[in-house]
């Protein structure tokens, strides 16, 4: 159910921390158990939304 929110509200979601800062790389907190996961993914254009990874938010590295 979450990532159907990137259909409708990719701008909702929060910007990534990148070194490139680039402001179309978000992420999307996915709750699930006590933490959850982060969908990292990118707006591509207005019909567009790319996923380029899925963490869970315990990872050490998941940014």
């Amino acid at each position: 159910k979450a990532v159907e929110l990137l259909e409708i509200f990719p701008f909702s979601c929060r910007k990534a921390d990148d070194e490139w800062s680039n402001h179309l790389l978000r992420e999307l907190l996915i709750p699930f158990g006590s933490s959850g996961y982060v969908a990292l993914f990118e707006i591509e254009n207005e019909q567009t939304v790319t996923i380029i990874s899925v963490r869970h938010q315990r990872e050490e590295d998941y940014h």
